[in-house]
């Protein structure tokens, strides 16, 4: 059928005479897929119609979002995976990413055994050794440096640790904390902004029952955290609770693009509309000042005095939004119950994200909307238990597990160590990379790799994972992990208002030789203390995977009463707290009525509480005294600003407020694409066919300013190098703003790379017939060499939305992909951020180069 606009109005016309006539079931069925968790009942092969084998319980890791999954199984092989509608979080739904989890299982290019390389590193060449071979090697190092008395010089890089405590054991078994994670290049400011305001370190917003939701540069319909339960429960509170969501974003993003209003604004300002808004509600007399003044250490009037210089005028100055938009969203977020915000990144991502995440917080607790039905809650989460014994904790310090520059950053500052190392105020003898690919993730991915090429900074490197990547090819053995459908993980998230505890347990055997990654811990602990006599060895008593999970379920009460691990074996998840109505998708209880979620924690009668209120002791927040600390002392005992507040960004404000931006210049911001993470799926056919194009987002007015067409060729230039990639040019985007997005851009994969006609890897992997149908070209073109680091002086997180670029059209002989990185400039911009830092005796000490200057003490209530 030819689709001209008759046809076209023709068609709408006959679908409104079915819905007329009485047809709208059977149209609505047409049009709209079955509710998520309908297919889980299937019992046979929609295709074949052959009964399945069996249907497996587990836990998702293609993210660190642990959506609970079932996969089904005919001849020893996973043929798909769908939610498991036992979930009270993810009820039934797995997300594209989770879906596609398959292809991570029989990737074409995994590494299916032990490899050691021949050649210099990073030449591409190795051989196949034994398990054997590879863990008695592994040893001798470890044991060499801890009989010369050097534990911390054993480091441990990992990117997701969903190993359940057992990577944590393992280094406090050799007695070492040199421990880096990856929480710095994530939410490490957003986390220390909420643990000195609240107590815990994450939120669990009501979506689903709130009126009013303002989202700060979070991208929750794509690529939040807890994107799927998050997502599910967003789109309830919009269409059945008719909420309004209001994003303030750089981007037009999936989230924003659902949104009932979106608000570009400059990167970095969310703090300062925050805070504008707050004046504007104290100002109206909006605010719960009964709740400020009992349940928070600012009354209610200083509180009021402090903000009024943050006015809607000084926030549009900065964030470009306009000053009548600002006090009319506080004025409706305000006068709608309940109500509640949102935040990630996007506030958090800068130098000073930890200021902006307390500033997007005090939207909800000066209105009251805290732990309340629709509102901004505590978290929900449960725990598991370690095995015993439990190995003490290593006694000597590690520089990179506390850096003294950044002694609020208790989450790390990982994404500078390789600076630390090539300075040497950290020596590595043995480097182990765990689900991390820092040479490709990171900022400074060029510096990662210089540095993990240096055998004399890193003399032996060895990593534990099953696919080839920017980091693997630099490390100098590979033990193959098993994939996440072939190990046991416990596990336990805050993503929804019910807490519940899930496991992860092989639905297949392992491919090849690949070993899960605790057995490995144990295979080289009990080689490294072979007779006991280290006193290590008794920490891994355990026969296998399973039997470590035993340990650490079968005591839980309730859990323990329902059948402990055995329970969690069958049902991937407790508790199970009803069942799933296909009608509404949702969770049911016995009696067939919604679930009831408990709110007002911090109310809870508590004879052990912090807070009187009444006469009567209350549970309250989980900080030192039981309130919210909109004042945090101990900012301010390190010279920080104890009030939430705005500090502009050096690289993008002079003093005065005005822009230092040149006419060539925008601000660089990054995102992750909807099916895929940072590295770990642009090799999962079903997602790289969906998205493998990776073009730079330009605002249209900008791209007629730089004479760029949509498609066009151009070079996007750093203070530290350039990429040549291809312009999307589009409204989407705030003018003084591109974006590119990090998850493609990997030259390891033949999927990834596009590169059908490859040969099988020179490691192993295998035949698909799949690869003949690769039919794109584009495998994207990654920005992470281009970025320079700097860190948050008070929660350590790196800036990822900061990075000042020029923008021209393509220069003579540019090819599409090329990068270029100059290493000696991302040292300068270390060295740079350290003027950031904390600037006390210990700062002066370890940095004489820099010039100290000391902060003001603040009395904000003074302003």
């Amino acid at each position: 059928m030819e689709m001209t606009r008759r046809s076209f109005v023709k068609l709408g016309m006959a679908s409104g005479t079915a819905i007329a006539a009485g047809g709208l079931d059977h149209f609505a069925a047409a049009a709209e897929p079955a509710l998520g968790g309908r297919g889980v009942h299937v019992k046979a092969d929609r295709v074949t119609g052959e009964e399945w084998d069996k249907v497996v319980p587990y836990t998702c890791l293609v993210c660190n979002i642990e959506d609970g999954g079932l996969a089904f199984i005919k001849n020893g092989r996973v043929k798909k995976l769908e939610g498991n509608d036992k979930h009270v979080s993810t009820r039934g739904r797995l997300c594209a990413k989770g879906n596609a989890g398959i292809g991570h299982l029989y990737d074409p290019d995994r590494i299916l055994y032990p490899l050691r390389r021949t050649g210099p590193r990073g030449s591409g060449r190795w051989k196949r050794v034994s398990w054997n071979e590879a863990i008695g090697e592994v040893a001798e190092k470890i044991k060499a440096l801890l009989d010369a008395g050097h534990p911390n010089e054993i480091m441990m890089k990992w990117g997701r640790n969903r190993s359940g405590g057992a990577a944590d054991r393992f280094m406090a078994t050799l007695g070492s904390k040199t421990i880096v994670n990856h929480t710095s290049t994530c939410e490490s400011s957003k986390k220390i902004g909420m643990e000195h305001t609240w107590g815990p370190d994450i939120e669990t917003p009501d979506f689903e029952n709130s009126q009013y939701i303002i989202n700060f540069g979070s991208n929750i319909l794509e690529a939040g955290y807890f994107m799927n339960p998050y997502s599910q429960r967003l789109i309830d509170g919009l269409v059945d609770g008719k909420a309004k969501l209001v994003t303030f974003d750089v981007r037009l993003s999936n989230t924003a693009a659902k949104s009932d209003e979106w608000l570009p604004l400059f990167p970095g300002t969310d703090g300062i509309v925050a805070l504008a808004m707050a004046n504007v509600i104290m100002r109206e007399g909006l605010a719960d000042r009964e709740f400020i003044n009992t349940w928070t250490n600012f009354p209610a009037d200083r509180l009021e005095t402090y903000l009024r210089q943050f006015t809607p005028e000084m926030a549009e100055r900065y964030s470009g939004v306009p000053s009548k938009d600002i006090e009319r969203i506080a004025i409706e977020f305000a006068s709608v119950k309940p109500a509640t915000t949102y935040t990630y990144r996007g506030p958090s991502k800068h130098l000073y994200g930890s200021y902006s995440e307390r500033c997007t917080m005090l939207l909800p607790i000066i209105t009251g909307n805290i732990d309340v039905k629709g509102g901004y809650c505590l978290p929900r989460g449960m725990s598991y238990l370690q095995p015993q014994p439990v190995p003490p904790p290593a006694k000597e310090p590690s520089y990179l597990s506390a850096p003294p520059d950044y002694p609020l950053a208790h989450h790390k500052v990982s994404h500078l160590t390789p600076f630390w190392i090539k300075e040497g105020k950290q020596k590595i003898g043995m480097y182990f990379n765990y689900y991390s690919c820092e040479a490709f993730t990171n900022p400074a991915a060029s510096y990662w790799r210089e540095v993990l090429l240096d055998e004399k900074l890193i003399p032996f490197s060895v990593t534990f994972s099953n696919q080839m990547d920017e980091t693997v090819t630099l490390m100098d053995l590979i033990l193959p992990n098993c994939s996440y459908l072939e190990m046991h993980d416990p596990e336990s998230m805050p993503s929804s208002l019910w807490p519940w505890l899930g496991i992860r347990q092989p639905v297949v055997k392992p491919l090849g030789e690949a070993i899960e990654f605790r057995e490995v811990l144990k295979m080289i602990i009990h080689k490294v203390d072979s007779d006991g006599k280290r006193g290590m060895k008794k920490f891994w008593q355990f026969k296998d995977g399973e039997d470590y999970l035993r340990k650490q379920f079968d005591d839980i009460p309730g859990l323990k009463q329902a059948g402990g691990y055995n329970f969690l074996k069958k049902n991937g998840v407790w508790p199970v707290y009803g069942s799933l109505d296909p009608a509404t998708g949702k969770i049911i209880d016995k009696n067939g009525k919604p679930l009831k979620a408990e709110y007002g924690l911090y109310l809870k009668d508590d004879p052990n509480g912090k807070v009187t209120v009444n006469g009567r002791l209350r549970h309250g927040f989980g900080t030192p005294d039981g309130k919210i600390n909109i004042l945090a002392e101990e900012f301010e005992n390190y010279g920080f600003n104890p009030l939430p507040t705005f500090k502009p960004h050096p690289w993008h404000w002079d003093k005065d407020g005005s822009s230092k931006l040149k006419d060539n210049e925008l601000v660089l911001t990054t995102f992750k694409w909807n099916v895929h993470v940072q590295s770990r799926t642009s090799n999962l056919k079903w997602m790289a066919e969906i998205v493998h194009r990776n073009p730079a987002w330009l605002n249209g007015e900008t791209a007629r300013k730089f004479g760029i067409k949509d498609g066009d060729l151009i070079r996007i230039t750093s203070p530290v190098g350039y990429m040549v990639t291809k312009a999307k040019v589009t409204e989407g985007i705030h003018p003084r703003v591109v974006a590119v997005s990090n998850s493609l851009g990997t030259k390891f994969g033949r999927i990834a790379t596009a590169d059908k006609d490859a040969p099988k890897p020179a490691w192993g992997g295998t035949e698909d017939p799949d690869l003949k149908n690769i039919w794109w070209k584009d495998e994207g073109v990654n920005p992470n060499y281009l970025i320079p680091v700097s860190a948050d002086p008070i929660g350590g997180s790196q800036g990822w939305y900061d990075t000042v670029v020029s923008l021209t059209p393509a220069q003579p002989g540019d090819k599409f992909g090329d990068v270029q990185a100059d290493n000696d400039k991302h040292f300068e911009f270390f060295k740079e951020t350290l003027q950031y830092a904390y600037t006390g005796d210990k700062h002066k000490e370890m940095h004489p180069e820099i010039e100290v200057k000391p902060r003001l003490k603040y009395k904000p209530w003074e302003t």
